[in-house]
């Protein structure tokens, strides 16, 4: 793939003095997966940030002047429970959550924040983020002159907020139902994976009632003629294996929400609907829940990797029918749910009762980790202010680098009383 190559050395060459490898491999694997699937047309959905066109020839050399223009802005948050916070990096100033205009969100729990990027599907900007907080240092970052490697770095590269459920977790990032590029054609290939979809996740029975059905679901298509962004879906109501239905989702547009009980399909996510889909994307209803049931056997090898001659199988639809009426007597110990996933939300690092690296922070639930790093009390968080990200603002012109600087307690010996964030951000303006 000439595209691959052309690439590889524009990432190379702008990234050099700023990634790790294993920081440049993640940003290469993104970049070309998002460049690609642009190409085949997976990227003209509503919520898809791929805008902008990496161009070709010689790579534009890094820029001389500094761009990041204001300097060292504060953003300090009291959060309450269960409330969220959001900011502008254009106005470097909170503003409402219910707009349009923010660039990061802060949702507190109960005891510790999720951050989020106006991108993807936690708003309707073309945000996004280049890293986790485990993955690049606010010094390295505060060494950067521009955000976009002087328009060398793809659009692509900005990581957007995603579902996450059991259509979405895979390798590829996209979707566990299909796998890329098997032919050289750019083109989606169905791997007959099959689901488990239940209407109560309250319960473990792959035996629904009539109130309460539980669907096995395989997805077999991604094309109408020619035309991506069609979902064709083979699907039983497991009390009744033998009625199979099949039904073509034009998600090719934005979300369609799709009711497997009556097999229709509706752009609105009012009423009844268990699975919505977004080109490549799905999402599943409040009280849904779905597991991988089972993957038919010779797409992939003992390691994982494609046999393509099985994908190039036309008897593959018929076959793996009695996959999907096997779900029957498949059993679940518990449904995944429907969350949003951002690269800002990395998975903690460490082991009770030692302290958890959360990335952004860290968390001490005893005293005796609490005190080895100069705390009072167990349950206190304190600030990892080397540990750093680069977002994209709301509209994909601005850009900020930024760290959380501080945690502080209004009671220091207290856990539960007031807590202070404060986030340091140097911004780099529109033009």
């Amino acid at each position: 793939m000439n595209n691959r190559s052309d690439l590889s050395k524009t990432i190379m060459s702008s990234f050099t003095t700023s990634l790790t490898m294993t920081q440049l491999s993640k940003v290469m694997a993104l970049t070309t997966l998002g460049l690609i699937l642009t190409a085949c047309g997976g990227g003209s959905s509503s919520n898809d940030n791929s805008n902008s066109n990496t161009g070709g020839g010689n790579v534009t050399p890094p820029a001389s002047t500094d761009l990041f223009t204001v300097k060292a802005k504060e953003w300090k948050i009291q959060p309450a429970s269960n409330m969220s916070y959001c900011y502008d990096i254009d106005t470097q100033a909170q503003i409402s959550c219910d707009g349009s205009d923010w660039d990061l969100k802060f949702a507190m729990g109960t005891r510790t924040p999720l951050l989020f990027t106006n991108s993807g599907v936690s708003g309707s900007g073309t945000g996004g983020a280049l890293y986790s907080p485990f993955d690049a240092s606010w010094a390295t970052l505060s060494k950067e002159k521009d955000a976009t490697q002087a328009g060398a770095l793809p659009a692509q590269a900005w990581i957007v907020d995603a579902f996450s459920n059991a259509f979405m977790d895979s390798k590829n990032g996209i979707s566990s139902f299909f796998e890329y590029d098997v032919f050289g054609d750019h083109r989606m290939s169905p791997n007959f994976k099959t689901y488990l979809v239940t209407t109560d996740n309250s319960s473990t029975k792959v035996i629904g009632t009539v109130e309460k059905p539980v669907f096995a679901v395989q997805i077999y298509n991604y094309y109408q003629g020619s035309t991506s962004g069609y979902v064709s879906l083979r699907y039983i109501n497991t009390a009744n294996p033998e009625d199979v239905r099949t039904l073509t989702v034009d998600a090719s547009k934005g979300w369609a929400y799709v009711d497997l009980n009556t097999g229709t399909i509706s752009d609105k996510s009012t009423g009844s609907w268990q699975l919505a889909f977004n080109r490549y994307n799905v999402q599943q209803n409040a009280q849904v829940g779905s597991v991988v049931a089972s993957q038919p056997t010779g797409f992939y090898d003992a390691d994982g990797k494609v046999i393509t001659e099985k994908f190039k199988d036309s008897n593959a639809f018929t076959a793996t029918l009695t996959d999907l009426k096997a779900t029957t007597t498949a059993t679940v110990s518990k449904w995944g749910s429907n969350t949003i996933t951002s690269v800002l939300n990395p998975a903690y690092q460490g082991a009770y009762p030692a302290k958890l690296n959360y990335g952004w922070y860290n968390y001490y639930p005893t005293i005796e980790t609490a005190q080895a790093d100069g705390l009072q009390a167990p349950h206190m968080l304190k600030a990892n202010i080397d540990n750093a990200t680069m977002i994209r603002g709301n509209k994909g012109s601005s850009y900020a680098r930024v760290h959380l600087k501080e945690i502080s307690y209004a009671d220091p010996a207290k856990a539960a009383s007031q807590s202070t964030w404060t986030f340091e951000f140097d911004v780099q303006p529109s033009k």
